[in-house]
């Protein structure tokens, strides 16, 4: 085994500077220290160096410990080039510049950490941008770009775009890229786009872009972070992240725009960026949070526009899981993709939406689907003093064997003193159940109000919940909803083809051509005042 100092095996301190050196690691594994084999301390400066291995071991780009005070890492290079093969697996991990911490006002490099790898053996790969540790108090992590393509049956791989650990205090992410292309491999890969850990404080996450890609005969599962693996809390803040799911197929994508678990406090998620490529995959992703949302935090304006096929999609705008307390979520937008298997949507939160929480003014974009597109404006149900965002629900633009679109303007239940955004949906080219409130009102819960919008071959569909602001009978809490036939050219009432309103089901179907009609479940009978007309 190989061990190289580019400098010192002790530490750089007081105004010591590293020099720029190369070095090279030939044994089968190999440790190699850019600068010092411990710490960089008060305002020393790491050098530009460049280490290269060829097998197993441990790369530092600076210092194998901390980094601190207001030392500064330098500009590395980190390569591993692994093609020859051993009967054991390679173990590999690659710091940008120090093993350790990253606190004070120190501050890590713009590092390059590069890995090919192309053996049969097992692959463990471990690549931090800056920290393996945590990253607090002023320490800024650098702009780094970390990138991987591996050609190996089985890996395991997790790349950190600045700590391996936390970001606390006034800490402050890079903007940080992260890649990886692989073949023929059932590989786990975890990506994070600053912290593996958690983000809390006054922290602020970078704006990175995470991409994968590749062609395979495995099933790889790969989970991307934008910001932190666990939480986010206090005043966090995420940054603006990029996040591209490969041309690829078979693969299991799981992302999440900010943390992996919860946000609360004050935390501020950023607004993400999500597209996904590719065919016959499980696609989730997550805005903001994978759990909850809690006290005042706020969601980004997130965005994922999906071009794949033949696979199962899920996108919650802001959290996976609850929103409770004044939590806000943020104005988010999902364009399906055609050729789905399946696409569910919540706007806000794959649970609950409780106390005084608020939902985003949020778009779904439904396409060709398999199975029928189900889409919620906010939350699964929703409680307490929670209150609908303003929602636009559109429903898929081809018919697929007479499949039908679920739109619900708010949630599934909704109760307590719950209230309903004023929705808008829009009936697509298939068959559209919709719910301009929820498919349950329970309590003094409140609906609102609603715009139906139709047009030209849109199929047979059905409106459950037409509120007509009629106090004195059944759907008194559905609001005052309107039926929007302007891009048919309807300029009033008479030109509507309605059938008699049915007294024992409070329905009536609205012809507008053949195959083009929608049941109306109302509280009275339609009336011009239930329309919205061309002018």
């Amino acid at each position: 085994m190989a061990t190289l100092f580019g400098d010192t095996s002790g530490s750089l301190s007081g105004k010591h500077h590293g020099g720029n050196q190369i070095l090279v690691g030939t044994d089968p594994t190999n440790t190699l220290y850019g600068d010092a084999g411990l710490n960089l301390l008060d305002h020393a400066v790491g050098g530009n160096d460049t280490l290269i291995t060829y097998g197993s071991g441990n790369l530092y780009g600076d210092a194998g410990e901390n980094i601190s005070d207001h030392a500064v890492g330098g500009d590395d290079v980190l390569s591993a080039q692994i093609v020859a093969s051993s009967s054991d697996p390679i173990n590999l991990n690659m710091y940008g510049d120090s093993g350790g911490n990253i606190s004070d006002h120190a501050v890590g490099g713009n590092d390059t950490l590069s890995a090919e790898i192309f053996i049969a053996e097992p692959v463990n790969l471990n690549m931090y941008g800056d920290a393996g540790g945590n990253i607090s108090d002023h320490a800024v992590g650098g702009n780094d770009a970390l990138s991987i393509e591996i050609d190996s049956l089985s890996a395991n791989i997790n790349m950190y775009g600045d700590a391996g650990g936390n970001i606390s205090d006034h800490a402050v992410g890079g903007n940080d890229t992260l890649s990886v292309s692989a073949a023929y491999s059932s590989s786990i890969v975890n990506m994070y786009g600053d912290a593996g850990g958690n983000i809390s404080d006054h922290a602020v996450g970078g704006n990175d872009t995470l991409s994968f890609g590749g062609s395979f005969s495995g099933h790889p599962v790969v989970t991307m972070y934008g910001d932190a693996g666990g939480n986010m809390l206090d005043h966090a803040v995420g940054g603006n992240d990029t996040f591209i799911l490969g041309n690829s197929n078979n693969v299991v994508y799981v992302s999440y725009g900010d943390a992996g678990g919860d946000m609360s406090g004050h935390a501020v998620g950023g607004d993400d960026t999500f597209t996904h490529h590719g065919i016959q995959q499980h696609v989730v992703i997550y805005g903001d949070a994978g759990g909850n949302m809690s006290d005042h935090a706020i969601g980004g304006n997130d965005t994922f526009t999906d071009f794949g096929g033949q696979e199962t999609t899920a996108f919650y705008g802001d959290a996976g899981g609850n929103m409770s307390g004044y939590a806000h979520g943020g104005n988010d937008t999902f364009h399906a993709s055609n050729d789905e298997r399946g696409n569910t949507f919540y706007g806000d939160a794959g649970g609950n939406m409780g106390d005084y929480a608020v939902g985003g003014d949020d778009t779904f974009i439904g396409n060709w689907s398999e199975n029928g597109d189900l889409a919620y404006g906010d939350a699964l149900t929703m409680s307490g003093h929670a209150q609908g965002g303003n929602d636009t629900l559109v429903g898929g633009v081809t018919a697929f064997n007479n499949h039908t679109d679920t739109l619900i303007g708010d949630a599934q239940t909704m109760s307590d003193n719950a209230h309903g955004g004023n929705d808008k949906l829009i009936s697509g080219i298939g068959n559209d159940d919709m719910w301009g409130d929820a498919q349950v009102i329970l309590g003094k819960a409140q609906g609102g109000n609603d715009t139906f919008v139709f047009n030209f071959n849109n199929g047979h569909d059905k409106i459950e919940d037409f509120g007509q602001g009629n106090q004195c009978v059944a759907g008194s809490n559905w609001g005052t909803d309107h039926i929007d036939v302007t891009a048919l050219g309807i300029h009033d009432f008479s030109q509507l083809n309605i059938s008699a309103f049915n007294p024992t089901t409070d329905e009536s179907t609205i012809t507008f051509s053949s195959g083009n009609d929608v049941v109306v479940h109302s509280q009275v009978a339609l009336t011009s005042h239930d329309f919205l007309f061309t002018c």
